[in-house]
C-alpha cells in the first residue's frame, strides 16, 4: 500500500475520532446542560418560595410591631424607653399628655436634655440603666410643658433581650392627680364629719341656756316700761338669743340625717311662690332688682319635698340678691336635659360674682364671705340636693355674676 495512501487513512481514522470524542463531549455537556437547567429551575422554585416566606415573615414583623405600637399608644399609663447611649427611643401617647411633650420632639434625643432640663429633676431611669437600680411604684413629681406640677407614681426596669444582654431602660408611670383629689376629698369629708359632729354636740348643749336667757330677757322686757331706754337693750339680747338658736337650729340640721317627705308635683310652682316671697322682701329692703322667670311652657312633675326645696331656693336666691349692690336683675330657669331625664333649675344673677377658691369652698360648712354669716346656709342647700339624689355647682367670675344650677333626675 501506498504510503500516501495509509497517511489519508490514519487521518480519517483520527478525523473520525476526534469527531466522536466531540460528540460525545457534546453530548454530556448537553446532559450537564439539562441538569444544571433544572437544578436552576429547583433554586429558582425554592428561591420563589424562600421570597414568599420572608415577605410573609417580613409582613408578620410589621404586623407585630405595629400591633405592640397599637399597644404601647393604647395604654393608659405613659412609657418612655431610652437606648444604651441614654436616647429616647419609645415615648407613647398617654407619656405626651402627661409631660406636654411631643413624641417627634424627643425620640432620638437624649433622655438627660429632655428631662433634666424640663420634666424630672431626679432622672430615675438613668439611673435604673447607670446602676441597675430598678424602682417600683415610687411616687415623685413633674414639671409639665405648661408649669404644671403633676404628681405621679412611676415604676423602672432593664430592658434586656433573650440572651440577657442589656439593650436599655423603660419607665412606666401614671397621673396621680385623679387620685390625690380623691385623697383629699376623703380626708376632708373625714374632717367635716368629725367637725360636724363637735358642732352638733355644742349646738345641742347651748340650746338649753339659751333657751334660759332668751326666756329671763324676755321676763325683763315685760317688766320694763315701753318707754324704758333699757327696753331696746333687752331687745337686742332677744334677736341675738334669736340668731344662736337659729345657727344651733341649723347645725343640727347639717348634723344630723334628714329623710324628705318627697311629693310628685309640679316644681314650678314652688319656684313661684318663693319668688313672689323674694320680691316682696326686695321691696321692703328698698332694693330694685328684677326677676325674670324663664319657665317652659309644659314641665314635668317631680318627685321631691316642697318645704325643703323653699328652702333651698331662698338660701341661694337671698345670696344672690346681696350680691347686687342696689339694683339688678335675678333670672331664674327650668329646663329638661338629658332627653328628659334631668330637670336643671338655674339661679342667675349679675351681682360681684366670686373668685374661683371661694367657689372651690361655696358649700364647705362654716365657710363665708359675710361679715355676720355663719356658713351653713349653702351646706344645707347641698345636703338637701344630695338626699334627692342631684347636684349643684356654681359658675361665677369676679364682676361677672354668679349662675347656680340644680340638676335633679326625674
Amino acid at each position: 500500500m501506498p504510503v500516501r495512501k495509509k497517511s489519508k487513512e490514519k487521518e480519517i481514522t483520527a478525523l473520525k475520532n476526534a469527531f466522536e470524542f466531540f460528540s460525545e463531549t457534546t453530548l454530556r455537556l448537553e446532559n450537564a446542560y439539562k441538569l444544571l437547567e433544572e437544578r436552576v429551575k429547583e433554586l429558582n422554585i425554592e428561591l420563589e418560595k424562600k421570597n414568599r416566606e420572608l415577605s410573609e415573615n417580613l409582613k408578620e414583623m410589621d404586623s407585630i410591631k405595629n400591633h405592640l405600637r397599637n399597644i404601647l399608644e393604647s395604654v393608659k399609663m405613659g412609657i418612655v424607653v431610652i437606648n444604651l447611649k441614654g436616647k429616647i427611643t419609645v415615648f407613647n401617647n398617654a407619656a405626651q399628655e402627661v409631660t406636654g411633650l411631643k413624641s417627634s420632639d424627643v425620640i432620638g434625643k437624649y433622655y438627660k436634655n429632655i428631662y433634666g432640663n424640663l420634666i424630672d429633676k431626679s432622672l430615675s431611669l438613668l439611673s435604673t440603666l447607670k446602676d441597675g437600680k430598678e424602682y417600683e411604684n415610687e411616687e415623685r413629681e413633674i414639671i409639665t410643658t405648661n408649669g404644671s406640677t403633676v404628681p405621679i407614681e412611676y415604676s423602672t426596669s432593664l430592658v434586656k433581650n433573650e440572651h440577657g444582654e442589656i439593650l436599655g431602660a423603660v419607665e412606666i408611670f401614671s397621673d396621680m392627680t385623679e387620685i390625690k383629689m380623691l385623697e383629699e376629698e376623703v380626708q376632708h369629708a373625714k374632717t367635716l364629719a368629725a367637725l360636724g359632729e363637735m358642732a352638733a354636740n355644742v349646738a345641742h348643749e347651748i340650746r338649753n341656756p339659751l333657751g334660759g336667757i332668751g326666756g329671763f330677757a324676755a321676763l325683763l322686757e315685760r317688766d320694763l316700761d315701753i318707754d324704758d331706754p333699757r327696753r331696746n337693750l333687752v331687745k337686742k339680747i332677744i334677736e341675738g338669743v334669736s340668731g344662736l338658736n337659729r345657727i344651733a337650729a341649723n347645725l343640727l340640721f347639717y348634723t344630723r340625717p334628714i329623710k324628705p317627705e318627697l311629693q310628685k308635683q309640679d316644681i314650678i310652682k314652688t319656684i313661684d311662690e318663693v319668688l313672689c316671697l323674694m320680691e316682696v322682701e326686695l321691696e321692703q329692703d328698698g332694693k330694685e332688682i328684677e326677676i325674670i322667670r324663664d319657665f317652659p311652657s309644659d314641665c314635668k312633675e317631680i318627685r321631691y319635698d316642697p318645704e325643703f326645696f323653699q328652702q333651698v331656693l331662698l338660701n341661694i336666691l337671698k345670696n344672690a340678691s346681696e350680691s347686687i349692690e342696689n339694683e339688678g336683675r335675678l333670672r331664674v330657669g327650668v329646663r329638661m336635659e338629658n332627653n328628659g331625664k334631668n330637670m336643671v333649675i338655674s339661679i342667675e344673677d349679675n351681682g360681684k360674682g366670686m373668685s374661683e377658691s371661694v367657689q372651690k369652698k361655696l358649700f364647705n360648712p362654716f365657710f363665708t364671705t359675710k361679715p355676720n354669716g355663719a356658713g351653713l346656709g349653702l351646706a344645707i342647700v347641698k345636703k338637701i340636693i344630695d338626699v334627692h339624689k342631684g347636684v349643684i355647682f356654681v359658675k361665677s367670675e369676679e364682676g361677672k355674676g354668679a349662675i347656680f344650677e340644680i340638676n335633679l333626675p326625674i
